[in-house]
């Protein structure tokens, strides 16, 4: 009895380790695939819940800060994909920082808009 308890239970751990590359994959290729842009920014913000569901958020701007591509996981398993979030395409990142204070589950965005700050600084400061 112990024994299929065992094997049943290294059988779940082992599928489990397998998908979690299979999203692992995912993400870094959509990554590649978002960050092949000859100019702009990019960057990525996670909102972690103890219970329910997590975000993973990527944006893209150009170099004044305009949205160009953002993309949005939502989930709780590893079966979970990144889709096209176009709601806030050609917008600028600070008329969509403003929005976000009121609308619930996109935190995310604000993490990865504050990474793409940091790039924009950074940058202007070495130009200085």
């Amino acid at each position: 009895m112990w024994g299929w308890f065992i094997v049943i239970f290294a059988g779940i751990w082992l599928l489990q380790i397998m998908l979690t590359k299979v999203q692992l994959k995912n993400y870094q290729a959509t990554i590649k695939k978002m960050s092949n842009r000859s100019s702009g920014y990019l960057g990525v913000g996670i909102q972690k819940q103890k219970l329910g569901i997590g975000v993973i958020a990527i944006a893209v701007t150009d170099d004044d800060g305009v949205i160009v591509e953002c993309q949005l996981m939502r989930g709780v398993t590893v079966f979970s994909r990144f889709e096209r979030f176009t709601e806030y395409d050609g917008l600028h990142m600070e008329q969509v920082k403003g929005r976000l204070d009121q609308e619930d589950g996109v935190q995310a965005f604000k993490m990865a808009f504050e990474k793409i700050e940091g790039q924009m600084e950074k940058k202007t400061n070495m130009a200085v």
